[in-house]
């Protein structure tokens, strides 16, 4: 995938999650540091979906609105996964510190404090059954708890 905004930017693989039933524990190498991952894609259906529409997704929050019209419009439904990966991106981009993380083998969250993580995904899907919050909202509400973290 490319982004248009930013083509010289890779894709990141999502990091390992835990398994469901059991954990294996095992040290980290020192020499391992690697930066968190910000940028994993899985949405290029969406911006492929938008393109056809003669409209661009760049990650940056003003795409929100146009998103949340478009949820409004019928978007499709297959296309729940890629809005909920596409907003992690924003995050990830936005957000400073953000980043992904994998609990669970294919659940991915953007940890955006210490102490909170975003289930972008379950946002997508809420937001595709309901009309509120919006994408908006939902991060002027994560900008907020950001503000809030000592």
């Amino acid at each position: 995938m490319s982004i248009p905004e930013d083509p010289a930017e890779h894709l990141q693989k999502l990091p390992e999650g835990m398994p469901r039933r059991y954990a294996e524990y095992r040290p980290v190498p020192s020499d391992a540091v690697e930066p968190p991952p910000t940028n994993v894609g899985g949405y290029e259906g969406l911006l492929g979906y938008f393109q056809q529409r003669g409209q661009s997704l760049p990650r940056a929050a003003e795409s929100l609105a146009t998103l949340d019209q478009a949820i409004n419009d019928g978007l499709p439904a297959e296309l729940v996964r890629p809005v909920g990966m596409f907003y992690g991106d924003l995050l990830t981009h936005t957000v400073p510190g953000a980043h992904w993380e994998v609990v669970e083998t294919g659940y991915p969250l953007v940890r955006v404090t210490r102490n909170v993580a975003i289930d972008v995904v379950r946002i997508a899907l809420r937001r595709m059954a309901t009309p509120s919050p919006t994408f908006e909202q939902n991060y002027a509400h994560v900008l907020e708890l950001v503000r809030q973290e000592p």
